[in-house]
């Protein structure tokens, strides 16, 4: 039998075309499917779900996109935040990646997404230029898998101006993204990769895959 959960007593921001807000309002849904949004308290017939959270003082709404963020970059907040862009890359960022591990950004990547969930956001698209090990971007990718968040990870690259031994050549960075959508492939619709724009601080590199867009999907909802 497919779960049931009402959420009730909060803020219902549906979201819808109408701009509709219902002030205390309820939801109710059966597994990943919201069957019924209403006003005011639940009828009977929703009472009994087999999970009920109350959200009173609380808004209900559609989670939120993070439309930019850096997972990677977790274990870097707070160092050197005084210095401008180019040389907190320079003297901190560069070089501390260096030494990251596909198990590093894992962790890293599992406490940034535990931070969206607890703020609302359910969306992330991580743009993702980190690779000094193969297996980086699985490793984000599973983190965002376990912890149930829809992922778009745009894989940026460098191909030239730029420090060396972070450079990608382009016939490698084509294999390794396909390598790993490929894999993704039974993800469904969750957790994406695209290759993202090159990431260059000098002139633009090539550009043989383009750049993804990302469309956050609204709840699937039936009426009854």
């Amino acid at each position: 039998m497919t779960p049931s959960l009402l959420v009730k007593g909060g803020t219902v921001l549906t979201m819808d075309d109408a701009g509709s807000i219902h002030q205390p309002g309820w939801v109710y849904a059966e597994g990943d499917t919201i069957v019924e949004v209403g006003r005011d308290n639940p009828p009977a017939r929703r009472v009994a779900a087999d999970t009920v959270i109350d959200a009173t003082g609380g808004a209900v709404m559609p989670g939120m996109v993070n439309a930019h963020t850096h997972l990677f970059q977790t274990f870097l907040r707070g160092l050197a935040d005084d210095k401008p862009l180019l040389e907190w890359l320079e003297d901190t960022v560069w070089p501390a990646v260096r030494h990251f591990t596909a198990a590093d950004v894992e962790v890293a990547a599992s406490i940034r997404l535990i931070e969206n969930l607890r703020s609302g956001t359910t969306s992330v698209i991580d743009h993702q230029y980190l690779h000094v090990a193969p297996a980086i971007d699985e490793a984000v990718c599973r983190a965002a898998e376990r912890l149930g968040v829809r992922l778009l990870l745009a894989r940026g690259w460098a191909d030239r101006n730029h420090q060396p031994d972070l450079m990608e050549a382009i016939d490698e960075i084509l294999a390794r993204t396909g390598a790993v959508r490929g894999r993704l492939a039974a993800a469904g619709d969750m957790i994406r990769m695209e290759s993202g724009p090159p990431h260059s601080l000098g002139l633009p590199g090539r550009s043989d895959a383009p750049a993804s867009t990302f469309t956050a999907p609204r709840p699937k909802s039936k009426s009854r």
